[in-house]
């Protein structure tokens, strides 16, 4: 369907159109490839580092890999850095394919390492959050916020916001 076509829709329609084409997408990315190795691949990119929060999020084929990751520093405090996409945590996502979490209790310290895959659509955004969390209380050191466009992701602003429970 081309431009001037879907230039005649009404908004309805148009809204419609997008959310099929998102369907679909979703869809795809769940017939297309094995997300178990997609996920166990993204493990080791993302986390080259035990005790390391991991990268930012990025596009691999038509999906969105998130790293999450919360690592304990005492009882009371820990460190954290998850993607919100929209309004939602990533895990939380309509567009979300699949969602593994990694726990390593071997050492004194907790330690959590996420990957969610996300169907992304033109315009989603997303903001890397990272945050220090001390006697149940989040502090945002950070967000950094993209915006997916044209099948990549583009960084749009890095600031201190507001926190975030998770």
């Amino acid at each position: 369907m081309d431009r001037e076509n879907l230039e005649n829709l009404d908004e309805e329609s148009l809204f419609q159109i997008q959310n099929t084409i998102s369907e679909i997408i979703k869809e795809r990315n769940f017939k297309k490839g094995d997300i178990e190795a997609i996920v166990d691949d993204s493990f080791n990119i993302a986390f080259p580092k035990i005790d390391g929060l991991g990268l930012n999020p990025w596009v691999e084929g038509s999906m969105l890999v998130c790293p999450g990751a919360r690592i304990d520093k005492s009882q009371t405090k820990h460190i954290c850095k998850f993607v919100a996409v929209g309004e939602d945590w990533s895990w939380e996502s309509s567009n979300m394919i699949s969602d593994v979490i990694r726990r390593d209790q071997s050492s004194k310290k907790f330690r959590q390492h996420s990957i969610t895959l996300i169907s992304p659509y033109e315009g989603m955004t997303v903001d890397v959050i990272m945050q220090k969390s001390q006697n149940g209380k989040h502090l945002v050191d950070s967000v950094e916020s993209y915006i997916f466009s044209n099948g990549s992701l583009e960084k749009t602003m890095s600031n201190s916001s507001r926190s975030r429970e998770h």
